[in-house]
């Protein structure tokens, strides 16, 4: 009965953990599973490897992913390897690269097999040798994507759907009590957990996560009347109801009861027209990235879920289209709510943009926002080793290594790019 209860309160506690991992309480997640056996928990070591990641502590981080390498579960043992991959600092060795081949042919999952996979082309990539990364790069994308396909033709009618909302006279909030909510949208590894450390900085500005609120609420709509005609519709009392929600829900994030809050979620381009009319004064900073760099920089990584079209070049090609049909449409109808900040010129001439971009959000300059690695403050997304860093160019044309194994796919890469730059201007 002991040994009952025990397995029950540590069980209990990794819940609680994972909970207060999600909640962005990195540290509290780690005083939840102090107490429990990693070795006969694996869950807990891999709460362990997210946590220390979120805090910064990268070595911590790596102890704690190895030793879920050794696990005899297809699902821990995959994940340890590719956690260990995307934390961006572990420095890979021979024998690892030996373990993984031995794993690889006869690893049972495939969607696990496809995480192997990954993490060999991340010790390729290291290795310089960049047609190898490709092959497992394919490998294990064609086998995840396989396991969880994506649906184009939803997403091809969702665009279109969102393509005839029409523009409305946006009302001025008067709610001062209410910080001024600052949206980072755009594609997922295109910079915008950089600009969210850059804004966060901000002595006057509260960060969230990568909320899914706008995301829920969307499809709530689209299950009533549609997505588009419930946009439209005049329904105030629904927008006060989810007004009041959102900011609920930002609430135990505003350590700093700040002027302004940031939402980043990369997808929340699609919801443009929704978070206004919740929120009138919301404020969109939209990084823009060069395709071709975004493009091999998600097809090197792995989502655990919605974001399925990263998983096939073609997928890639057809989400990016209808981003830039989106991004097109909401400036046409929102331009003074949405700043157009690309990556390169951030990363370039970092001073000029991030004045330009605090003075779009309304916010003071403060030299805090001009040092970003210096600040220290949990950080949930896969960039988090990049942005403890100083603003640097090593993710410029880093997808460039790439482009011998791409062939196919570089012309219709170089018209994405066309496009991108007669929308939102040169980079």
């Amino acid at each position: 009965m002991a040994s009952r209860v025990m397995q029950v309160d540590a069980e209990q506690s990794i819940v609680e953990g994972f909970t207060a991992l999600s909640a962005g309480r990195p540290q509290a997640a780690l005083d939840a599973i102090d107490a429990v056996d990693v070795d006969a928990y694996p869950r807990a070591s891999l709460l362990r490897g997210h946590a220390h990641k979120a805090l910064g502590s990268h070595e911590h981080a790596e102890h704690a992913y190895r030793a879920l390498t050794e696990s005899s579960d297809p699902y821990h043992c995959a994940t340890g390897w590719w956690s260990l991959a995307a934390l961006k600092t572990a420095a890979f060795t021979h024998s690892d690269a030996s373990r993984l081949d031995a794993l690889i042919p006869d690893f049972a999952e495939d969607g696990y097999r496809g995480l192997l996979h990954l993490t060999r082309a991340e010790i390729w990539h290291q290795a310089g040798v960049h047609e190898m990364a490709f092959e497992h790069l394919k490998a294990g994308n064609d086998l995840i994507s396989s396991a969880r396909p994506f649906n184009g033709e939803a997403f091809h009618s969702f665009v279109n759907e969102l393509l005839t909302i029409k523009a409305w006279p946006i009302p001025t909030s008067s709610n001062d009590a209410e910080p001024a909510p600052l949206f980072i949208v755009g594609q997922p590894r295109s910079g915008t957990t950089l600009v969210e450390q850059i804004l966060a900085s901000h002595p006057s500005v509260d960060a969230t996560d990568e909320l899914t609120f706008m995301g829920h609420r969307g499809a709530d709509l689209q299950r009533d009347a549609g997505y588009a005609a419930g946009v439209m519709a005049d329904d105030a009392d629904r927008w006060e109801t989810l007004r009041e929600q959102y900011f609920a829900q930002v609430a135990p994030y505003r350590d700093k009861s700040g002027t302004h809050v940031i939402d980043k979620t990369p997808e929340n381009f699609l919801h443009v027209a929704l978070i206004l009319k919740v929120l009138p004064n919301a404020r969109f900073v939209h990084v823009v990235r060069d395709p071709l760099d975004n493009i091999v920089s998600q097809y090197r990584h792995f989502f655990p879920e919605g974001r399925e079209y990263s998983n096939s070049l073609a997928g890639l090609l057809f989400y990016w289209q209808g981003y830039l049909m989106l991004m097109r449409h909401w400036s046409l109808l929102f331009p003074e709510h949405i700043h157009h900040l690309h990556y390169t010129r951030l990363v370039e001439s970092p001073d000029a943009e991030i004045e330009s971009v605090l003075d779009f959000c309304g916010l003071s300059q403060a030299p805090e926002c001009y040092a970003p690695h210096e600040t220290q403050r949990p950080v949930m997304t896969p960039s988090a080793a990049q942005v403890r860093q100083p603003i640097n160019r090593s993710g410029l044309d880093s997808g460039l290594v790439y482009g011998g194994a791409m062939q196919d796919w570089l012309k219709d890469i170089g018209k994405l790019k066309e496009v991108s730059a007669s929308l939102f201007g040169k980079a």
